[in-house]
C-alpha cells in the first residue's frame, strides 16, 4: 500500500500554522461565477397544530434555518464561486492542497487508510464530487449533478468515489451526464474548485436544463393528479405504518403510486413526469421528482414527529413551486399520518 504522502504534508502544513488552512487561503486565483442574491420566500402551507407535533429536527438541520422556511422569511443565495488549486492532490476520498484538506468521496466503512494505486499526474482538471452527493442521495441529484454541469464540455472533471447509488447510472443516462473521472490517487498541477452549494439563480438555470433534458427524453411533460412516492427499504428505516391505506385513499383520488425502490429511473421518471403534487414521507427518495414533476407543481411532505426536516422547501423556494407539509403522529413500529389532513392539505396545494 502506497503511502499517503498528501495526508502527511497536509498535517505537517497544519501543525505549523497551527490550524487548516481555508479553501480562499490555498487559491491562486478565484472569482464569482454567479453573483449574490435576496429572494422573498413564500410561507409553507401546514394545518393547525402541526407545528405542536415536533418533538425533534433531522440531526443535519437547524431550527432557525427551518423556522424560517416555514415562514416564508426573505432568504440570501450566496454565490457561486470558482478558486484555481495548484499541485493539489486527490487521495482516496480526499483532496489535499498545503494546509488545505476536504472531503470529497465516501469513506470506507472501517474508517481505515485507503489502498492507494500509483499517482497520475494532471494537468488541468475540475473538482466534480462534494462529500454531501457522496453520502446522500438526495444531495447527489440536487447538489452533484448541477456542479457537474459547470465545467464547459471540454474540460476534465475529476472526483472521488461516493456510495453505491442503484439508481445513479441509470439517471446519468436520462440526463446525459458521465461520471466524472474517479482516479484514486492523483496530482493536478491546476484545479478548479467550486463553491455552489446556493441555491442561487445560476443553480436555478442548471436545474431548470436537467428538467428539460429529461423532459424531452422522455417525450415532453403530461398532466396528472399526482404522486405518492413509498419509502420502501432504501436509506434510514422512517415507517410510516398507515402507507398502505393512505396509499389506498390517494390512487382512489387518481394518483400514482411508485416505489423507488422496486423500479429504474426511467419508469420512476415516467410516472412522475407532469405530476402537479408529490407526497412523501420526508427523505432522500424525494429527490426522483426534482426533474420530472410539473413546472408549477407542489412536494406534500410526511413530517416523522422525531426528524422534522425540509431541504426539498428550499429547491421548491427557488423553482417557484409550492410547499406543504404534515407532521406525523408517533405510533407502535413508526409514525402515522392522518389521511383526512393530507386529502385537505392536497386540495389546498392543488
Amino acid at each position: 500500500m502506497l503511502t499517503n504522502a498528501a495526508y502527511l504534508g497536509w498535517g505537517w502544513r497544519r501543525l505549523l500554522r497551527g490550524r487548516g488552512a481555508t479553501l480562499s487561503e490555498v487559491a491562486i486565483e478565484s472569482w464569482e461565477v454567479s453573483p449574490a442574491q435576496e429572494t422573498a420566500g413564500r410561507p409553507a402551507v401546514f394545518p393547525d397544530g402541526a407545528l405542536d407535533r415536533i418533538r425533534g429536527l433531522s440531526p443535519w438541520r437547524d431550527w432557525q434555518v427551518e423556522k424560517a422556511l416555514i415562514d416564508g422569511a426573505t432568504a440570501h443565495h450566496h454565490p457561486t464561486r470558482a478558486f484555481v488549486l495548484t499541485d493539489a492532490v486527490i487521495a482516496g476520498p480526499y483532496v489535499y492542497c498545503g494546509a488545505w484538506k476536504e472531503r470529497i468521496g465516501a469513506e470506507s466503512p472501517s474508517h481505515g487508510s485507503p489502498a492507494l494505486p500509483t499517482r497520475q499526474e494532471i494537468e488541468n482538471a475540475h473538482l466534480a464530487t462534494t462529500w454531501t452527493g457522496a453520502d446522500f442521495f438526495g444531495n447527489f441529484l440536487l447538489d452533484s449533478f448541477p456542479l457537474e454541469m459547470i465545467p464547459g464540455d471540454a474540460e476534465t472533471r475529476i472526483g472521488a468515489p461516493g456510495k453505491p447509488y442503484r439508481h445513479e447510472g441509470g439517471y446519468r443516462d436520462l440526463l446525459g451526464l458521465p461520471q466524472p473521472w474517479m482516479p484514486g490517487h492523483a496530482r493536478i498541477r491546476h484545479l478548479t474548485v467550486y463553491s455552489d452549494f446556493a441555491q442561487n439563480p445560476f443553480k436555478e438555470s442548471r436545474y431548470r436544463q436537467l428538467r428539460d433534458r429529461l423532459s424531452r427524453r422522455l417525450g415532453g411533460q403530461v398532466s396528472r393528479p399526482g404522486v405518492f412516492l413509498a419509502r420502501g427499504d432504501d436509506g434510514v428505516p422512517r415507517r410510516l405504518v398507515n402507507e398502505a391505506a393512505l396509499c389506498e385513499t390517494l390512487a382512489a383520488r387518481g394518483f400514482e403510486i411508485v416505489v423507488p425502490s422496486r423500479a429504474e429511473p426511467e419508469e420512476i421518471s415516467r410516472k412522475i413526469m407532469g405530476a402537479r403534487i408529490v407526497i412523501a414521507v420526508e427523505g432522500s427518495h424525494l429527490s426522483h421528482a426534482i426533474y420530472s414533476m410539473a413546472d408549477n407543481g407542489a412536494f406534500l411532505v410526511i413530517q416523522p414527529p422525531d426528524r422534522f426536516a425540509m431541504p426539498y422547501k428550499e429547491f421548491a423556494d427557488r423553482m417557484g413551486m409550492r410547499f406543504g407539509f404534515v407532521v406525523a403522529e408517533p405510533a407502535e413500529g413508526g409514525f402515522a399520518a392522518d389521511t383526512d389532513e393530507i386529502l385537505a392539505m392536497v386540495d389546498r396545494l392543488s
